[in-house]
């Protein structure tokens, strides 16, 4: 495989990635809102509590890793465009 050829799978192979991470994210939110709209205030301790919480923070994970894959694909399109 040839160096154009490696850089369009990995281009392609990072925007797949990419697309995936924001579509979890997105579920993520959705679940996230979801618990915290309908669990009952006195539910939402311990256990449930720190799966709320990691939750959140996992979504917010995802949509920064998401970015970074962005960035990823801006640089690989700059050296295609240079080869």
């Amino acid at each position: 495989m040839d160096q154009e050829s490696q850089l369009d799978a990995a281009r392609s192979r990072t925007d797949q990635v990419q697309r995936d991470l924001e579509v979890a994210s997105a579920e993520l939110g959705l679940t996230h809102g979801a618990l915290e709209r309908e669990l009952p205030a006195h539910v939402k301790k311990g256990d449930v509590a720190w799966a709320i919480r990691q939750n959140a923070a996992l979504e917010k994970k995802m949509q920064q890793a998401a970015e970074e894959l962005e960035e990823v694909s801006e640089l690989l399109e700059q050296v295609q465009a240079r080869s």
